[in-house]
Formats: structure tokens, sequence, C-alpha cells
């Protein structure tokens, strides 16, 4: 299959290496210049909980990425989603498809948008990366991938996507992938921003009785507008999956990353967005308002340190 990976981060290598080691034509897309450089000159390497691989494969900027593309996955930053929808259309075969593998909400809705949905798969992956240098990341947690048709149906081609992807790992279809992007979503308004502000990984925040205490807050809250907006999360027990990774999965999130490295971060489709649903829909949601503040100026005070303007 031809794949086109939009966005050649943590999660775009960690990707195009599997997804290439399994005989898949993949050309990474990414609007850094040293990435793809990189990426040209020495391919992928990705270590960590799968060992040490390397493969070489393909790599351009928007302005040179050509299709056709079979299939499109979307990882970019989500500030970046609306262009990279653009830039699927153009990639895109006739009868191809897009899917996202972001975090937070919105993406999919920026994809059907520019694609229609017909031409959008919807997904959710729950394996970690670090992002160390460009072309090459640390796989810190394999997880499942967890795609869908967006109304729910068992489709031929959702089955070919499943094993296309299975390269990457342990790959699971779902008849509502609103409900599991959203149950991530939830999951991830409770840690990634705290982890981000504290430094922790997540699976410390339960040894920090204070770090759980906004936890619990900030995720009563995003339980109250789930139940508001009528959505049911594909967790029959959200609270004690939220619980077993704060003491259990010990990764550092990609929005703790982004902060120490003064990048920008994705709080605005995280925590960002949660306070956006809950605004209107009547529903409160001062702790995750506050984590959303706080870490919009870490972020800014971090990117003034990288580039030596602090004072």
């Amino acid at each position: 299959m031809r794949i086109s990976i939009i966005g050649a981060g943590a999660l775009g290598c960690l990707h195009g290496l599997y997804l290439a080691k399994g005989g898949h034509d993949v050309t990474l897309v990414d609007i850094r210049v040293d990435i793809v450089e990189a990426i040209e000159r020495n391919g992928l390497r990705v270590d960590g909980v799968r060992g040490e691989q390397a493969v070489a494969v393909r790599a351009a900027s928007p302005e040179t990425a050509e299709g056709p593309a079979d299939l499109v996955i979307v990882v970019v930053h989500t500030d970046g989603t609306v262009a990279a929808a653009k830039l699927a259309a153009k990639l895109m075969t006739e009868n191809g498809a897009a899917i996202t593998l972001q975090n937070g909400i919105g993406n999919v809705e920026a994809l059907t948008d520019a694609l229609g949905k017909e031409r959008v798969l919807g997904g959710i992956s729950y394996n970690s990366a670090t992002f160390i240098s460009p072309g090459h990341a640390t796989h810190s947690n394999a997880g499942p991938t967890l795609i869908g048709e967006l109304d729910g149906t068992q489709t031929e081609r959702i089955e070919q996507m499943a094993k296309s992807l299975n390269p990457v790992g342990d790959v699971r279809i779902c008849d509502n992938i609103t409900s599991v992007i959203w149950n991530k979503f939830v999951q991830s308004c409770a840690l990634n921003g705290l982890c981000a502000l504290t430094g922790l990984m997540a699976g410390e925040i339960a040894s920090h009785p204070e770090a759980e205490a906004v936890r619990d807050g900030a995720f009563a809250e995003a339980l109250a507008v789930v139940k508001a907006k009528g959505i049911t999360l594909s967790d029959s027990d959200p609270t004690a999956s939220l619980k077993r990774i704060s003491s259990t999965v010990f990764v550092r999130p990609s929005m703790l990353q982004h902060v120490e490295q003064g990048r920008v971060t994705e709080i605005d489709s995280q925590n960002g967005a949660l306070v956006r649903e809950g605004e209107v829909l009547g529903v409160p949601t001062p702790f995750n308002e506050a984590i959303m503040l706080l870490v919009k100026a870490r972020a800014a005070h971090m990117a003034s340190v990288h580039s030596g303007q602090s004072r």
C-alpha cells in the first residue's frame, strides 16, 4: 500500500518505520526542512520497547510531496490539522482514505470539512514515543491502535486498513470510534497538562496527593461535559482506568516534552477544547481552565528561555 504520513515527529517516525519495514511504500511529509533532509539522508531510526531498528524511506515538504497515496495518516500538531487536511486532498487517490491518530478533539471534523466524511477514518494510538532528533524516535510504550469508520459500520475498507496497519502492533476495529476518541480525550485533559506543569510522568501522579487532587478535579469536569453532551465513553469504568494509568504508565506525555523543548503545545485541543465545550453546554470547568492558562504561561516562558530572551 502507498502510505503518506503527514507529520514526522515521534509518532510519525514510529509509524513510518514499522509500516515501511512491513512492506508498504511510505513517504513522510513535514514542514521542517531539517527533518525532511535528515530522513532523506539517513532514513528512520526507532529504538525502545521493540529494540533498535532502521529503514530507508522517502521524505518531502508539503510543497514537494506527491501522491498518489492509498492511505494518508495525519499525526501533525493539532494546530496544523487544517493545513494537513488540504495536503491530504492533494495526495490521496480517488478511492483513498485519510485517518487521524492525533490527540484531542476537532481533528476528525477538520479532515471531514476538507475531504468529506466518506473519505475519513477515525483513530487513536496508545503508542507513546519520544522525539530524539530528526528521523530518530524512542518507542516508550507499546499500546493498541484503535480505528473505525465514522458511522460505525464494519466495511471491507476498515478491515483492509487494519491489516495494513498491523506492522505497528495491536490494531483494533471499533464500532464507535467517537466514543474511543473522547475516552482518550478526557484522560488527556486529566493528565497531560498536569504532567507538563509538574514535570511528572503519568505513572508518577498517584505518588503525589496534590497532583491527584488536581487530576480528579479536571477529570470530574470532563465527565460532566461528556454527560451533558450525551456521549458514552468506550471505557465502562473510566475512573478506574485513570487511576491505573496514574500509577503504572511511566511515560512522558508529548505536552511535557513540548514544554521542555520550548515548543507550542496542544493545550487548545485538550483542556482548552474542554473549556470551550463546557461554555457551550453550561458546565463549569475551572480546573481545566486553570490548567490551560498555566500551561500556556509555562510554554511561553520556556519558549523565551530557549530563544535566549528570558530575564
